[in-house]
């Protein structure tokens, strides 16, 4: 069954950008089918329900972080011990970096598409970077080693993503 709709020339503009090159049906049957599994109601206000979206993200990608910090760093730590105070201090500086990221990130949450993009970045990033294939296992105990070039790649590719 065929039916017509009216739309402004800015509507049907703006409809035909954003559906690309499928159908003007099929791309409305997909938003209707994203509100309904969202749980989002295009009828009332829907910023606030994103926004409570992106801030939970944001919880989430904090405990992964911190879990990655009791995982790893907190280990790294006596394998340290080995090193000089400058490669202690220098790892610390950077955790400190990736915190004060994660922080400006949380602050700057406001709904866009890129950069939830980022965020999602910044995770897969992290979760490659601290496997444990990336770290040179100490040759007693099952500390890991970390080299500082590795950690100074991170912290730039951290900043890369997130500019």
């Amino acid at each position: 069954m065929n039916t017509t709709i009216r739309l402004t020339a800015d509507v049907k503009q703006h409809l035909d950008e954003m559906k690309g090159s499928v159908s003007a049906s099929e791309f409305i049957e997909t938003m209707l089918s994203y509100f309904e599994r969202n749980g989002v109601d295009p009828r009332t206000s829907i910023n606030g329900k994103f926004k409570t979206l992106e801030l939970q993200g944001i919880e989430r990608i904090i405990k992964i972080i911190r879990a990655i910090e009791k995982d790893k760093i907190d280990k790294l730590l006596p394998a340290s011990e080995a090193h000089s105070d400058d490669l202690l201090k220098q790892a610390d500086k950077q955790v400190t970096q990736l915190k004060a990221e994660v922080e400006r990130l949380k602050k700057a949450s406001a709904p866009n598409v890129v950069g939830r993009n980022k965020l999602e970045q910044v995770v897969r990033l992290l979760e490659n970077a601290f496997d444990q294939k990336n770290f040179k296992k100490a040759e007693k105990g099952t500390d890991y080693f970390v080299a500082p070039v590795y950690l100074e790649m991170l912290l730039y590719k951290v900043k890369e993503i997130c500019s």
